[in-house]
């Protein structure tokens, strides 16, 4: 989708309103969240897609190396944007640098991917952080993206807690493509008093690389009685790795 249909799509779905840039902190007038010049370094997720998590791809494959191979909880995923340039700087601050208000700017863009997948949810939850991580950083940035985006599409009584993280991790970012896959299995289980049997799930999250994240909270959800559990995230990391499918 090109830049101007965009902003025409925000001006149909939200009302106007002045923000300052996510990446440089420029004073913006527009939907987009991004100054003129760091929208130059915007790389949007509109082009051929992994049939299952949404990353980015190319050639003839229909999924990623992720998905092809690995086994995926979560039933599809979609993200905005891809994981590099202006967006990566501008998620690294929201987690990191104490920018926490970036995601009132990120939800709008989970909103419009979420009206323009025609999603459909009775739960909108988020990844959840150890109390440790909670406690440092001082806000989840994937609970503030829910809210933020709940707000938007007026469905604040949709969102739920339901899973939570028992155990400290190594952080993702920090570790291998392998490692990535191990690390967090066993660290999550679901809310005591979350009912989701029977519900289909909205998750969202900042980032999604090879999916583990996503993938462990579906898997609890799923074991938890969940039928649906679809992603939302921010921006996904493009998959070099990719597998044709001929059945596709």
């Amino acid at each position: 989708m090109k830049i101007s249909r965009l902003s025409n799509a925000f001006r149909t779905f939200f009302a106007p309103s002045e923000y300052r840039c996510v990446c440089c902190g420029k004073d913006v007038f527009n939907k987009l969240g991004f100054c003129p010049d760091c929208i130059k370094r915007v790389r949007f997720n509109n082009g051929k897609r992994c049939l299952r998590c949404g990353v980015a791809i190319d050639g003839e494959a229909n999924y990623c190396g992720n998905c092809a191979f690995d086994k995926t909880y979560f039933d599809r995923a979609f993200s905005p944007f891809c994981y590099d340039g202006a967006v990566r700087d501008a998620i690294l601050d929201m987690k990191f640098n104490n920018l926490g208000a970036n995601a009132v700017i990120f939800a709008r863009y989970l909103a419009y991917t979420a009206e323009r997948e025609k999603l459909n949810y009775d739960v909108v939850t988020f990844a959840p952080m150890s109390n440790r991580s909670l406690k440092k950083r001082g806000y989840n940035q994937a609970r503030l993206l829910a809210e933020a985006f709940c707000d938007i599409l007026n469905n604040t009584e949709l969102l739920r807690e339901t899973v939570i993280k028992i155990r400290e991790t190594e952080p993702q970012e920090k570790l291998s493509r392998t490692e990535r896959k191990t690390n967090l299995v066993g660290s999550y289980r679901i809310c005591p008093d979350a009912d989701v049997k029977g519900k289909r799930i909205l998750l969202i999250d900042d980032v999604k690389t090879t999916g583990a994240t996503i993938n462990e909270c579906a898997k609890v959800l799923k074991r938890a009685g969940a039928v649906e559990v679809v992603a939302l995230t921010v921006a996904s990391r493009t998959e070099d790795f990719v597998y044709e499918n001929s059945e596709e």
